[in-house]
């Protein structure tokens, strides 16, 4: 009976020898992907040279901290992998300030996440001073017909008044009297007009050295915001 029970124990022995060498060590779970939320593109739509910002959100849904490299792809001119590390269960917001120099539409890849914005060019609105000028020539020109009318009239009391002095007329008296005040009237409308003239030149001096000036200022501004 001893010797049996020996035999026993040694088989159990050997057994579990065998069963420990056999046994594996356990294959550990790899970390879950990251969460991304709140992904935004603000504005969605820039002037050139205007800047916008491109964020997400990124969270770590596992009890262990974990290192992400993230990609983002602008177009075809931007490309970038940073390294995110993230502790248990926590997150990040990771953002992107851009400043595109090319006017157009881009597309937006970050980890698989897409969007788009747009650039558009700059509007610089120059207002033209010559373009008040001109409907003030067009005012003047209409009052200079006015004042050919009036002249025609001057002329057409002239001859009268030369047909009855000639004819030696009761009427001469009177009709001096009418051509005096036609005549004064006629010399008042030009003396105005050659004032209006004058100073529609003038106008016109300071409005051609506004143009260039504001002209000058929206390339200014232009580079400017290019730059």
């Amino acid at each position: 009976m001893k010797k049996i029970g020996i035999v026993s124990g040694l088989l159990v022995l050997m057994f579990t020898l065998v069963a420990s060498a056999n046994a594996q060590p356990p294959i550990p779970t790899p970390p879950l992907p990251p969460i991304f939320t709140d992904f935004n593109i603000t504005p969605e739509e820039i002037e050139l040279g205007d800047d916008l910002i491109i964020s997400f959100v990124i969270e770590n849904t596992n009890n262990r901290s974990i290192t992400w490299m993230s990609t983002t792809r602008i177009g075809d001119f931007f490309t970038q992998i940073i390294e995110i590390e993230l502790e248990s269960y926590e997150s990040k917001i990771i953002w992107y300030r851009i400043i595109p120099h090319v006017v157009g539409e881009y597309d937006v890849w970050i980890d698989g996440h897409t969007g788009t914005f747009r650039v558009i060019s700059t509007e610089i609105i120059i207002t033209d001073p010559l373009e008040e000028l001109s409907a003030e020539i067009d005012k003047i020109d209409a009052e200079l017909v006015s004042i050919r009318d009036e002249i025609t009239v001057a002329f057409n009391l002239v001859n009268d008044f030369m047909a009855t002095l000639l004819e030696g007329g009761v009427e001469m008296e009177s009709r001096i009297d009418v051509f005096e005040t036609y005549s004064n009237e006629v010399n008042e409308k030009i003396e105005s007009l050659e004032n209006k003239i004058f100073n529609l030149q003038t106008n016109i001096v300071y409005a051609c050295i506004a143009t260039a000036i504001i002209s000058i200022l929206g390339a200014f501004l232009l580079i400017k915001r290019m730059n």
